[in-house]
């Protein structure tokens, strides 16, 4: 038995929602994660460029704490896309898009300047909007995106015991 205005579909096992609540939590969610990534990400344009920057690089110029704070935005933001059940791999690339953006933020000046061009709270509110409204969405973009991701990582650990070898081959001689 669902309550009024409440429909459920599939098994009564999966639990997914859909109707007018579900529509009424998904636009008060979107209204919370718009508001907050406008905040760090499209506050206001800069005169000239066309390109719009939010708080997100003012906060990077505070060591550590300005990191943080960007951190706790993003993680939140992903919790609040979490509540819908969005697929785990999507999820992920949410982590991921924050990940590099507080790693990469955090390098001084660097970091910086990658926080005026990197809108990661931009790009997870659209992969919100996009699976949260439609829950069978495709996530293969998200599967090939991993799938490189592992074949980079496979590259790097490769390339990485290939030099090690290298250096413990090579004889050096002593100076005297």
């Amino acid at each position: 038995m669902t309550a009024p205005g409440r429909q459920t579909t599939g098994s009564a096992l999966s639990g997914t929602v859909i109707g007018t609540d579900r529509t009424e939590r998904f636009r008060a969610a979107e209204r919370r994660i718009r508001f907050v990534s406008r905040i760090m990400d499209d506050l206001v344009e800069v005169p000239g460029t066309g390109r719009r920057v939010g708080i997100d690089p003012i906060l990077g110029l505070i060591p550590v704490l300005g990191d943080g704070i960007s951190a706790a935005v993003g993680f939140w933001l992903i919790a609040e896309a979490a509540r819908f059940r969005l697929p785990p791999v999507v999820l992920a690339r949410m982590v991921v898009n924050t990940v590099v953006d507080v790693v990469i933020g955090a390098i001084p000046f660097v970091g910086d300047l990658f926080d005026f061009i990197s809108k990661s709270n931009a790009r997870n509110l659209e992969l919100f909007r996009r699976h949260a409204t439609d829950p069978g969405t495709s996530t293969t973009e998200h599967r090939a995106f991993f799938a490189g991701l592992l074949l980079i990582l496979v590259a790097i650990v490769w390339l990485a015991w290939q030099a090690l070898g290298w250096l413990l081959s090579t004889e050096i001689t002593p100076p005297f």
